[in-house]
């Protein structure tokens, strides 16, 4: 009887532990971007994903961005430690596939590294950009247009040739193309990806930005479909408001704004076509080397 109820016992016990167990590895998942991507606040730095008026365009209204700590999905993984890497060197492509969360939208590399990308080219300004990368010898990911694609090739180019990932950022700045049909969505994209393949006919093209961040499901899906993983931002500078800041005043804000939000994970947003870049240049003369020597900077992996 004593056996009986020592083996009873022991039973009970591993049940009791197991359940323990489960409940402990249990996630709340990712926060959702239809939940921390709108209702933004006056701020800095962005959450990859918002309002209409987030991130236009040339000439669109003046809206500001959400602070990254808006959005538990715009912080950098537990992974990412607070202080920067001791040597932080520039670097090629992070070696490693960036984690998805639950919503489809990357918005952190998911390590201490920090990923510069650049929107809306390529223009006038990205051979400036293109320089002072090389100059530093740091790699990015640049968000290219169709129709700008068309009328600028050889900057494309140079981006590939200089070792920098491509993303596609649709045909023509649609802010709403997500909420279209499946089949506007597809041609729109797989357009673009056919014009930016006329001058890089071998360059892969892993990732999608919707304009303004404007993300919906259908479009993350369909990105995904033609092999593309949707990435957001965690760093957002407003240097595409141009309405609201102009020359040495732009060119100081886009400075404070990534020196004092980009951390240990971050995915930094900023523009080198879609409208006078001049300041987003001179900022970024300063932010380059300053940021080489306190992370590791990355293109996103292809």
């Amino acid at each position: 009887m004593f056996r009986t109820r020592l083996a009873l016992g022991a039973v009970i016990s591993a049940a009791v532990l197991a359940l323990a167990g489960c409940a402990s590895h249990t996630s709340s998942g990712a926060a959702s971007w239809h939940a921390t991507g709108s209702g933004s606040a006056p701020g800095d730095g962005g959450q990859g994903g918002g309002d209409p008026g987030a991130h236009p365009y040339v000439g669109a209204s003046t809206a500001a961005a959400a602070k990254p700590e808006a959005s538990a999905s715009a912080s950098p993984s537990a992974s990412a430690s607070e202080s920067p890497s001791a040597s932080a060197s520039a670097s090629a492509s992070a070696s490693t596939t960036v984690p998805v969360p639950g919503d489809g939208i990357i918005r952190t590399t998911g390590s201490a590294a920090v990923a510069l990308t650049f929107d809306d080219g390529p223009g006038p300004d990205t051979p400036k950009i293109l320089q002072m990368l090389r100059q530093q010898g740091i790699k990015a990911t640049f968000c290219l247009i169709g129709v700008n694609v068309q009328e600028y090739p050889q900057y494309v180019q140079q981006i590939v040739q200089d070792g920098h990932t491509l993303c596609n950022h649709t045909w023509k700045h649609d802010e709403s193309l997500g909420k279209k049909s499946a089949d506007t969505i597809r041609n729109d994209l797989q357009r673009t990806n056919d014009e930016i393949h006329k001058a890089v006919p071998d360059a892969p093209i892993k990732y999608f930005r919707h304009p303004g961040g404007n993300f919906t499901p259908l479009a993350v899906q369909i990105a995904s479909q033609l092999g593309m993983e949707s990435i957001g931002w965690s760093v957002d500078p407003s240097d595409w408001n141009i309405k609201k800041w102009s020359g040495q005043q732009m060119t100081n804000h886009i400075v404070s704004n990534v020196r004092n939000n980009t951390k240990p994970g971050s995915i930094v947003l900023s523009h080198d076509g879609g409208g006078d870049r001049s300041a987003t240049m001179a900022a970024y003369k300063t932010l380059l080397p300053e940021l080489k020597a306190k992370f590791t900077l990355v293109a996103l992996p292809v």
